[in-house]
Order: C-alpha cells, then structure tokens, then sequence
C-alpha cells in the first residue's frame, strides 16, 4: 500500500514543469505501482525532454494496464519520436502491455528503423504480443546478414515463443547458417528447445566450453528464461551435465558466479 501523501507529492512533481522532480516522481510512481497516475503521466509523452518523454513510456509499460486502449494510442502516437531512446521505450511499454492493436506498427518498426536499438526493441516486444503473424517479418529480420546481430538474436528468439513444432524444421536448417553468430545460434536453440525440441538444450549449454563474457552472458539469460518457462529439474533433465558446464564457466568468468547459482537454485 502507497503512502499517500508521497503520492499526492508525486503528482505535483508531474505538473511542475521541472524535468528533475518529473524524472524522480515517475520512478517512485512505478515503484510505489499507482496506476492512477496514468492521466498525469500521459501528457509527458509531449515533453520538450527527451528523457522525460522516455520516462513516461518507461513508466506507462508498468502502470498502464487498467487504461490500456488510451495508454497503448498514445504510445503508438509517439513511435516516430526523433530520439531513438523514446521509441526504444515505447516499443517495449507496447509489448509489456501486450497491446496487440500495436503489432503491424511494431513490424513496421522492426524492418524500417534506422537505430539497432528500437529494431531490437521491435524484434522483442513482437515475441510479447503473441501474433503468430509476426513470424515472417521476425524471420526476415534473423536472415538478413547485414543485419545487427542482436537484432537478429532477438528476432529468433521471439520466433520461438510465435512459433508452433511446424516451423521446427525450418528453424532446425537455420542452425548451419549461425556457427559464426553464436549469440544468434544460442538463442535459435533456445527457440528450438522450447518448441520440443530436447537435444537443443544440450547443444545449447555445449557453447558454454569455449564462450568468453560476451557468449556466456546471453546463454545465462537464455537459461534463465528457459527455466522460468520450465523448470530446473526440466532442464538437468534434457542437458544432464547443465550444472557442471554452469560451474566450470562460473570458474572460469567469476563475474558470473551468482549468475549461475540462480540458475541452479531450485
């Protein structure tokens, strides 16, 4: 339960016209999850400061649920913002939202954008919404070379939560075409494995023998994911010798020792 003076405080900082006091209200507003905010915080989309009017897209993904056909309009209206942070942050608020009405605009973005970051924004959010008809635009994004690779990384990865066992053999004869693009070959895996596919995961954890910091860190997050969706006793199950690979890259990167211990913990 929010202490509601420090709401009502919050609420005078949105109107106050002083981009510091709007910055730190939005993040205590998210934080203290009043959703009533959401009239205040709207009007900050047309803030004349770029990071005021990335805050509020920030702040309208987690607070925005309960006005979402106004909240998800007005994010809409603000994906041509001149500042790629801003409609970084309004793709994702879109896709923490699942508003679906947003799909074909987020396509759109996906292939269009010129910055890397929204594309990869676009390429994630695609994989929240759940439109199976996204699959072709995602699949063009993961095959186009000159594209960036964590662009591409993302793109397979929501193919896998779009897509059905159907598309597994395709998936599967993509694999060849990644030995140089390990991070897009993990998370092809990772795709593959949560459509059924088991041996993926071993395949997956195998990266781990020869990744530096780079590789290893989006495999952690990949398995991270993958658990979530699952469970630990699921994955030792698929990929038995999971735990000693986590161990010997925690050894051997010690920066991610707590990384791989979350894993682990039942």
């Amino acid at each position: 339960m929010f202490d509601q003076s420090i709401c009502i405080n919050s609420l005078e900082d949105l109107r106050s016209g002083n981009a510091t006091r709007q910055a730190e209200a939005l993040l205590r507003l998210v934080d203290d999850e009043v959703y009533e905010a959401v009239p205040d915080i709207l009007p900050l989309l047309n803030s004349p400061e770029t990071a005021i009017r990335s805050s509020a897209a920030y702040a309208l993904g987690y607070l925005g649920i309960d006005e979402i056909k106004k909240v998800g309009y007005a994010l809409i209206n603000i994906l041509n913002d001149p500042e790629e942070i801003v409609r970084s942050d309004a793709i994702e608020a879109l896709g923490g939202l699942q508003y679906i009405e947003a799909v074909d605009q987020i396509k759109d973005k996906l292939i269009t954008d010129p910055s890397a970051l929204v594309r990869a924004s676009a390429a994630e959010a695609l994989g929240e919404l759940g439109e199976p008809n996204a699959i072709e635009t995602l699949e063009k994004s993961l095959l186009t070379i000159e594209e960036d690779q964590t662009v591409r990384a993302y793109a397979a990865n929501s193919i896998g939560l779009l897509g059905t066992d159907e598309i597994l053999p395709k998936l599967k004869s993509y694999i060849q075409y990644f030995d140089g693009f390990l991070k897009i070959k993990a998370e092809l895996l990772g795709a593959i494995y949560h459509l059924g596919v088991q041996e993926s995961l071993q395949q997956l954890v195998g990266l781990l023998d020869h990744a530096d910091e780079d590789l290893a860190i989006p495999i952690l997050n990949i398995l991270t994911d993958l658990k979530e969706r699952t469970n630990l006793d699921k994955l030792l199950q698929d990929a038995p010798d999971m735990e000693s690979k986590l161990i010997n890259i925690s050894q051997k990167i010690p920066i991610l020792v707590n990384h791989t211990k979350q894993i682990l913990e039942d």
